[in-house]
């Protein structure tokens, strides 16, 4: 069964303020935000959007003054925009997103998931601390669609890695409505060795990411991340993850 982040408050804990700190943290957070920059995100506002959702986590990560963020981009090729150790500010947002054209044309999701499991897990080693715990996330922004280009057991393989390196990863879906068919009504053939023809599943019974949110209404994606940040938040301080 797929686990979807809910993103509705009654979830959360009602004596608990949102990233309010009352006490030091015991834990630093490493969060990295990958957005797709391929050109099926061109017409669905992204690049406000993900300027909107980079400085929700910057602030997030502000308030607990315990965390790093680094930001990358992805489509044919995976570029890091923001590592780890650069100091993160508006200024620094602003560069960042200058770098984003929305225009490559096809998204390989496997090399994506490889390159930043070897990003986090060197930021990781490299994180000096005798006292702190370190808690990682991965937050995808993406349409989602053509996930399998590299091969979907290539997919599924560098997704297992991640998550066996303690990667705590949620793919975001924009489901952009101006799409003839929403995601959640895609297709793909499965193929299996012991069957003649293919098996006609739905796309999202395929998706290989445990933990996603589809959004519709691409405007709610600053807030809808900073409930799944929230989320995220209590799932590590109640040792859930």
């Amino acid at each position: 069964m797929r686990k979807v982040i809910p993103y509705i408050a009654s979830q959360f804990r009602k004596d608990k303020i949102w990233l309010r700190r009352t006490k030091p943290s015991k834990r630093n957070y490493q969060i990295l935000l990958a957005v797709d920059d391929s050109a099926s995100m061109a017409d669905t506002h992204s690049k406000q959007l993900a300027f909107e959702s980079l400085a929700t986590i910057g602030n997030a990560l502000s308030l607990l003054e315990a965390g790093e963020l680094a930001v990358c981009s992805f489509g044919e090729s995976v570029k890091m925009l923001h590592q780890f150790h650069d100091q993160f500010n508006s200024e620094a947002g602003a560069k960042i997103f200058q770098q984003f054209k929305f225009e490559q044309q096809k998204t390989q999701i496997a090399q994506l998931i490889n390159q930043v499991t070897d990003t986090m897990l060197k930021a990781k080693s490299s994180f000096i601390s005798n006292v702190h715990e370190i808690a990682q996330l991965v937050l995808i922004v993406s349409d989602g669609r053509g996930l399998f280009l590299e091969g979907m057991k290539v997919v599924q393989t560098s997704v297992r890695r991640a998550l066996e390196a303690g990667l705590f990863m949620v793919f975001v879906v924009v489901d952009n409505p101006k799409n003839k068919d929403s995601i959640l009504d895609v297709k793909v053939p499965v193929f299996q060795e012991h069957l003649k023809h293919p098996e006609i599943r739905s796309y999202m019974e395929q998706f290989p990411f445990p933990f996603y949110i589809v959004l519709r209404n691409i405007t709610a994606l600053p807030q809808i991340l900073s409930d799944a940040l929230r989320q995220w938040f209590e799932l590590v301080n109640t040792g859930v993850t």
